[in-house]
């Protein structure tokens, strides 16, 4: 894949979930749209790597507490919301990869 799909996920993920969320991601993916294609197969991973980010946030915060740089407390006061954020993700796959495709789609 390349970068660019990744940054699509990247910018998708930080709003994951919320309320009225699909019509954000709407917004962006259209604008995104106007200097970016994606092929069929990136779009179908856009999900997984919206997930991957979601996730890495987790490492972050984990290393930071084995690094004593933060307690665990800057992890656990977040895993929720990252678990939602990722449950509301997988449970909205087709519709994320559909509203992608009618705008990015090679």
């Amino acid at each position: 894949f390349d970068w660019r799909a990744m940054e699509l996920a990247v910018c998708l993920s930080k709003y994951a979930g919320v309320d009225g969320v699909m019509n954000n991601f709407n917004l962006f993916v259209k604008g995104f749209s106007r200097y970016g294609r994606l092929s069929s197969d990136e779009i179908e991973a856009i999900p997984d790597l919206i997930v991957l980010r979601i996730l890495s946030n987790v490492v972050y915060f984990v290393g930071r507490a084995i690094a004593n740089e933060d307690s665990i407390e800057s992890l656990t006061t977040r895993i929720e919301n990252y678990m939602n954020r990722c449950d509301w993700v997988n449970a909205n796959k087709r519709n994320i990869c559909d509203m992608i495709h009618g705008y990015l789609s090679k």
